[in-house]
């Protein structure tokens, strides 16, 4: 896991990249990106990543998210985002992620998702096939 200070100089560490346009809906006044967008955009790059991965019965759903704001983002601006899988538990995995705009990065971000049965609202086990597909499609590690 990288510190929540560690800011990435490029997009080649991420096993997944995500686009999207900074909406002007998503600013203030001053044209600058307000931070519920960044989660949002963080949001999205993981919702990408993870809604093959879950069923009618089982799901991801996000139990600790921090964000470290590096720079501000201003509307208009296209932005990447990029996440891999840090870490594989028993019920959990972990993300990290990161936006650039214009090669620059701008936020990270660390989260931790639960699987689980969501009609139980309880916490399971991750399925071998799931973390098969975890590991193989992003580079994910089972150390727990």
């Amino acid at each position: 896991m990288k510190s929540s200070r560690y800011i990435p100089k490029n997009l080649s560490l991420y096993k997944n990249i995500f686009y999207e346009n900074v909406r002007w809906g998503d600013t203030d006044g001053y044209n600058h990106v307000n931070n519920v967008s960044i989660s949002r955009y963080f949001e999205s790059a993981r919702v990408n990543i993870i809604r093959d991965l879950e069923t009618e019965k089982y799901g991801f759903v996000i139990v600790n998210f921090n964000i470290n704001y590096i720079s501000q983002i201003f509307y208009p601006s296209k932005i990447e985002i990029g996440s891999y899988i840090s870490r594989i538990g028993n019920s959990s995995i972990e993300f990290n992620q990161a936006i650039f705009v214009n090669k620059l990065c701008k936020a990270t971000a660390i989260s931790v998702l639960a699987y689980a049965n969501i009609k139980e609202s309880k916490s399971y086990k991750i399925s071998s096939a799931v973390i098969t597909k975890l590991q193989n499609i992003y580079g994910a590690s089972d150390e727990t």
